[in-house]
């Protein structure tokens, strides 16, 4: 009679057993899962923060950069506007007497004056001082400002004020300009007398302007300098 063989229960057992601590084992996976997100996480931190910084020290840098372009175009300007300021005062009170004596003068020898446009033979009394030197201007403050494009670095209203300075001078050299023109072309000394009379009462009240145009300037250009403005 052939044997029979009947498996016993406890051979299987350690068969079971290793399978069942195979299972145990696998669920560690998912923490070093978890590790490698965190890990990752923290990595595009790190790179987003760097980013940020290095914008933030060129945008600092940029700013820095654009603040010293300002102030060096105020110091120009201050110093520009002291000049154009000395040169106005140099003239000023010249073109000054020199109006007034011209009208005096029209009105003592109106009829000799008259007389001699009708009849250039007759002699013209003696005339005073009519000079028609004119401030000289510098605007290479300017130039350099719009040169740098620093102007757009200033407060816009005291560029506005430094602008209406600027045209203010180009007004009187263009009337020196035109009585130049006239000094070259005229036929009629009373005439010229004229002209040159008209000339002096422009030239003065311009003159005026500017040297208010230039004592509201120059405090404000200390104090944006100062960086009070």
């Amino acid at each position: 009679m052939p044997d029979v063989h009947i498996p016993h229960l406890d051979e299987d057992e350690p068969a079971l057993a290793h399978a069942a601590s195979a299972s145990t084992v696998a669920p560690p996976s998912a923490p070093h899962r978890r590790h490698s997100v965190v890990k990752l996480l923290l990595e595009v931190a790190l790179i987003t923060t760097g980013v940020f910084l290095g914008l933030a020290g060129e945008s600092w840098r940029e700013s820095r950069h654009h603040h010293e372009l300002a102030e060096q175009s105020l110091r120009r300007f201050r110093d520009e506007f002291k000049a154009n300021r000395a040169e106005v005062l140099r003239v000023h009170q010249r073109h000054v007497d020199e109006e007034k004596g011209l009208l005096a003068y029209f009105k003592a020898s109106g009829p000799a004056l008259l007389a001699h446009m009708l009849d250039p033979s007759k002699p013209l009394p003696e005339a005073p001082d009519n000079v028609i030197d004119s401030a000289g201007f510098d605007y290479s403050a300017w130039d350099v400002a719009l040169a740098t494009e620093s102007l757009a670095y200033i407060d816009p209203e005291l560029v506005a004020k430094i602008s209406a300075a600027y045209q203010m001078q180009r007004v009187i050299e263009k009337d020196h300009d035109m009585i130049a023109q006239v000094g070259y072309s005229f036929q009629n000394q009373v005439h010229w007398f004229r002209g040159v009379y008209g000339y002096f009462g422009d030239t003065v009240l311009h003159e005026n302007l500017l040297l208010k145009r230039f004592d509201d300037l120059l405090p404000r250009l200390d104090k944006a300098i100062a960086g009070d403005e």
